[in-house]
């Protein structure tokens, strides 16, 4: 409820903005318009006035002039020669001249000479003003000082006090004739701005909101004239065009939702098939390279060992194949998880070297490695994911390579107390690769030559996969090449340092024998009767006689309630029960001595990992099963038996 409040009042606060914004952008124009012309008027009429009133002043100066010329013999006779008779006359004269105020007549030494001022008027100046040549201003009017002139020759000087009424208006007079015309002509221009112009462009401010909404109605300003009817019609077109293209984009966007919900059907099928794909070619596989590791213990004759190696190395390379094929899966769906745990880093390249020595050898091939001298012994990385990239460049590079050698060299090129840096470089002397195919040859399904899969083999995905397990690792792999000398392939790893551990590492090297536990029961649940049989054969080779095998869950389930084992190898896809909901029936049972369940799948996806653990199970062996890595849980679970303090894993 609080959330729903808060939205309103946010919707609310928007609409008002939203209006605020509306109401200040109707009156911005006109404000501005008005301000414009107004501006406009003024200077006008200013400059109107400025240019009236000079002009006033300049008739006035000329006015006077005249007058005081005209005048000259009379101001002679009377101010110069003191005649009385021409003084009155003189007088007279300038009272039908309503403008002037009063008359002062000075000599040149500024002596006063005749004195005129008008009666009955309060503006009149009843003392003689002092010369002062030119224009100048007293009580708002006119004070005109000239000199007197008579024959063209100065005789006297003058100093009139000139009313300024009449002046100004005459002046404003003029101001009216001129500017009526033109303030007649700015109203006119004003209405029509506002009624064509303004109100238009705010009648249009208040629809853009609904623009896009299909329903703008500009009836009655699309039949404008000019401009603002153009634009009208234009915000109705763009209006329907919007309308159509959101219609569009919703149905576009409905298309794409359907799209995703079946591309993401599509995936979730994409990774169930992966799964039983794996479980059900690792089946068959699983059966081959069992039974081969069993026939390689047995005693065979020269021609028969060697027919059994070559048994082996088609079902390694199909396998490898296969694996390849899954791990590029997992990766392209990003489920692919990086591990941390302890590892020799020495022994993880003399054992990538190792798998790849047969292959050198067979070709008379120069088979080499160099680790740095600083490199410590024990690491934490993904050892897994490292093998895999080392000898996918590693086989390559033998493949690739018919005289010469293939190297792989380990370089410290960074080190700090937690942690180390490594440049792993693995070069060879092969047939190299051109310039132009270097940028595409870790696409998938993608080799430097079409011509290459039919003579040498493989997917096309090993470098696919090994350049992206490079950047989960946060680093990249890198290439140079020339063609007929060689290749050089690198990529840097950072890896934590780790103190040295004393966990065995098992390998085919080591004498597989647990018959130590001869007397533990190990109880087999498994569909496959091929697989019934080789885990026999396996579990008999390595000393444990003492096995039950059943065909499903529900039969292990059964035989769990009457009897008590050591050891369950429980199969995860199998019929009536499947091994995930057995192990969880057989650890709901009640007893004193929970066997350890060990996962036999071909399913080798993380999530079945997962699911088997969470199951309850103890430990995870993949499809086709490896003696050794067989051995190794075996171990590690009879070992376990019968301790009371021992935690079983859950994820």
């Amino acid at each position: 409820m609080p959330d729903l409040f808060m939205t309103s009042k946010s919707v609310e606060s928007k609409l008002y903005e939203r209006m605020r914004a509306r109401k200040i952008s109707q009156g911005v124009l006109a404000r501005k318009i008005y301000m414009v012309i107004g501006l406009i008027m003024f200077i006008s009429v200013a400059t109107a006035l400025l240019l009236t009133f000079k002009n006033s002043t300049e008739r006035v100066v000329k006015d006077v002039q005249v007058l005081m010329n005209a005048s000259s013999k009379l101001i002679i006779d009377a101010a110069l020669f003191g005649s009385t008779e021409k003084a009155i006359e003189l007088n007279r004269l300038l009272s039908n001249y309503e403008e002037v105020g009063s008359l002062s007549v000075y000599d040149f030494n500024n002596n006063l000479l005749h004195f005129y001022v008008k009666n009955n008027d309060p503006s009149a100046i009843n003392h003689a003003l002092p010369y002062q040549d030119g224009v100048s201003f007293l009580n708002m009017n006119y004070k005109l000082g000239y000199p007197l002139m008579f024959n063209n020759k100065p005789v006297a000087k003058y100093v009139v006090h000139y009313c300024s009424v009449q002046a100004i208006y005459n002046m404003f007079q003029q101001l009216a004739l001129f500017a009526f015309p033109f303030i007649t002509m700015l109203a006119f221009i004003l209405y029509y701005m506002h009624k064509k112009i303004t109100k238009p462009l705010n009648a249009l401010i208040e629809i853009l909101p609904n623009v896009g909404e299909g329903n703008v109605a500009i009836d009655g300003l699309k039949i404008l004239e000019g401009e603002v009817g153009c634009l009208a019609r234009k915000i109705q077109t763009v209006d329907r065009s919007i309308h159509r293209r959101d219609e569009k984009m919703a149905a576009l966007n409905n298309r794409l939702a359907e799209k995703t919900k079946e591309l993401n059907t599509a995936l979730k099928l994409k990774t169930e098939f992966m799964a039983n794909m794996s479980h059900e070619i690792r089946t068959p596989m699983n059966g081959v390279l069992g039974f081969i590791q069993c026939l390689e213990g047995n005693p065979l004759d020269d021609e028969s060992r060697r027919q059994v190696t070559y048994l082996k190395d088609s079902a390694t390379s199909l396998l490898s194949i296969i694996n390849e094929i899954l791990d590029y899966s997992k990766i392209e769906t990003g489920k692919v998880e990086l591990r941390c745990d302890d590892f020799d880093l020495g022994r993880l390249v003399k054992s990538c070297i190792h798998t790849v020595q047969n292959e050198a050898s067979k070709k008379g091939l120069l088979l080499d490695y160099h680790i740095d001298r600083q490199t410590a012994t024990m690491y934490r990385g993904d050892e897994h994911r490292i093998r895999q990239v080392l000898i996918n460049l590693l086989g390559n590079a033998v493949k690739f390579t018919h005289k010469g050698n293939v190297s792989l060299e380990l370089t410290l090129v960074g080190d700090s107390k937690k942690s180390s840096r490594f440049s792993m470089k693995v070069q060879d002397t092969g047939i190299g690769i051109e310039a132009e195919k270097l940028s595409f040859i870790f696409d998938s399904y993608t080799q430097a030559d079409g011509s290459i899969s039919r003579q040498f083999g493989g997917t096309g995905l090993g470098l696919a996969i090994s350049s992206r397990l490079c950047k989960l690792m946060g680093s990249k792999l890198k290439v140079t090449s020339q063609p007929g000398k060689g290749t050089e392939f690198s990529f840097d790893v950072t890896l934590k340092k780790s103190p040295e551990s004393t966990t065995k590492m098992v390998n085919e090297t080591v004498e597989m024998d647990l018959s130590l536990y001869s007397d533990r029961h190990i109880l087999v649940a498994e569909d496959s009767r091929v697989n019934q049989q080789l885990i026999r054969a396996l579990l008999k080779s390595l000393g444990l006689e003492q096995v039950t095998i059943v065909d499903d869950g529900l039969q292990a389930l059964n035989f769990m309630k009457a009897n008590n084992v050591d050891v369950i190898l429980m199969d995860c896809q199998m019929p009536n029960m499947g091994g995930l909901e057995a192990t969880e029936k057989i650890r709901a049972l009640s007893t004193n001595q929970p066997p350890s369940i060990i996962a036999l799948t071909a399913n080798v996806l993380n999530d079945e990992k997962k699911r088997c653990y969470n199951s309850g199970m103890d430990d995870y062996v993949a499809k086709p099963i490896e003696k050794v890595k067989l051995y190794a849980s075996l171990e590690k679970m009879l070992g376990r038996t019968g301790n009371s303090n021992f935690s079983r894993r859950s994820l």
